[in-house]
């Protein structure tokens, strides 16, 4: 952007009220911080009839091209536009597919293709049928190279499923609603819109539509973008908002930051989504990993709290295993100790051994801790 400011570029819907002549815009300004934006300008419009009011824009860095994908009519047309420069817009397909409203479209860098985490319905015995009746809101995949000719497929982690449904461990009622995907330190994360229908009686909104209210978002992970797990499904990652955004986050200033269309931006540290702890003595090990040249960075919070009669303790203490889990010597755990400290890149050591003695040389790493936080481990630069 100008002067050091980066651009960033939003879409909205227009003229609302008017469903033959509804318009999507392309909206472009720029920002330093992410939290307050100049030079808010017009870039491109259209004029549609019943455009459904959802939409995701896409980046595809291997060109920089930006695509505006939007749903119009129901069951939706997938409307596909795509820019180089973010001024000069063209339709690429105005019905690339048809589908459910709600989805994530996001580039999957590892493929170097499209990938869409799409809601569709299925049919359910619900104790409580909403505006759609029997019928349930769950996830499919599709993926596309150039955005417009789509082909559906199934992550290794469905099993024989072709689905991404609710299991066991979930509540009877659970539906999945919707998404948002996106990069973040070297994984993927996920938030994962959960709704479950109330009885008509307790709806909130039931004067105005058997749809009930949402109920919670929580994370999912992954290490491939395409397979997820779920190990957050009791905690309400946007209990402090209670709205989930409708596109990845902005990362600016070490933070991740969420926006809603009336102005109000959620946020967390882009280091710190996600951390491995343990109440008690604890141990984990990493996947093999190639020791870096310049050895290795602990992300991590050992600092003591302060309990009854006395300091709170906390430590974390690391060993290096070779390929075959064996200690490598000289890289015991006793050898690499953090205890009542803080720190985003913290030096991992093993007395005058710093890792890059290994370069190149598949290893693990084996944790130990208790009351401490490991968020990540990361190349030394």
């Amino acid at each position: 952007g100008p002067d050091g400011a980066t651009w960033v570029y939003g879409w909205r819907m227009q003229n609302w009220s008017d469903v033959e002549n509804r318009v999507m815009q392309v909206v472009r300004c720029t920002t330093r911080d992410g939290r307050s934006f100049a030079g808010e300008e017009v870039v491109f419009e259209y004029t549609r009839s019943e455009w459904q009011g959802f939409a995701n824009m896409v980046y595809r860095p291997t060109d920089g091209v930006v695509y505006l994908v939007s749903w119009a009519e129901w069951p939706g047309k997938l409307h596909v536009f795509r820019s180089g420069n973010g001024t000069d817009w063209e339709l690429l397909s105005d019905n690339a597919f048809q589908g459910h409203d709600a989805s994530c479209f996001f580039w999957h860098a590892p493929t170097e293709q499209f990938v869409v985490i799409q809601t569709v319905v299925q049919p359910y015995p619900k104790r409580y049928p909403d505006n759609i009746g029997e019928l349930r809101r769950v996830l499919s995949f599709m993926r596309s190279k150039e955005g417009v000719v789509w082909e559906a497929f199934s992550p290794d982690f469905l099993g024989e499923e072709t689905l991404w449904m609710p299991d066991g461990d979930d509540p009877a009622d659970l539906e999945f609603y919707r998404v948002v995907a996106f990069p973040v330190q070297g994984r993927f994360a996920l938030l994962l819109n959960d709704y479950m229908p109330p009885p008509s009686e307790a709806n909130s909104r039931r004067a105005v539509t058997k749809h009930g209210p949402p109920y919670m978002t929580e994370w999912a992970i992954s290490r491939d973008g395409l397979n997820w797990t779920r190990p957050f499904r009791d905690t309400n990652a946007f209990e402090n908002q209670f709205w989930l955004a409708l596109q990845g986050p902005f990362f600016r200033e070490g933070r991740m930051r969420f926006y809603h269309p009336d102005g109000r931006i959620a946020s967390l540290p882009e280091d710190r989504p996600f951390f491995a702890t343990c109440r008690a003595n604890g141990e984990f090990s990493t996947p093999p990993f190639s020791m870096p040249a310049g050895g290795l960075t602990l992300n991590a919070d050992s600092r003591y709290r302060e309990a009854e009669g006395g300091v709170g303790q906390a430590y974390i203490m690391a060993e290096l295993l070779d390929g075959a889990g064996a200690i490598i010597p000289g890289y015991e755990r006793e050898k690499c100790l953090y205890e009542d400290g803080d720190g985003h890149a913290l030096p991992m050591g093993w007395g005058d051994k710093k890792g890059s003695e290994l370069a190149g040389q598949e290893v693990h790493l084996r944790f130990y801790l208790r009351a401490a936080k490991v968020y990540g481990v990361a190349e030394a630069k």
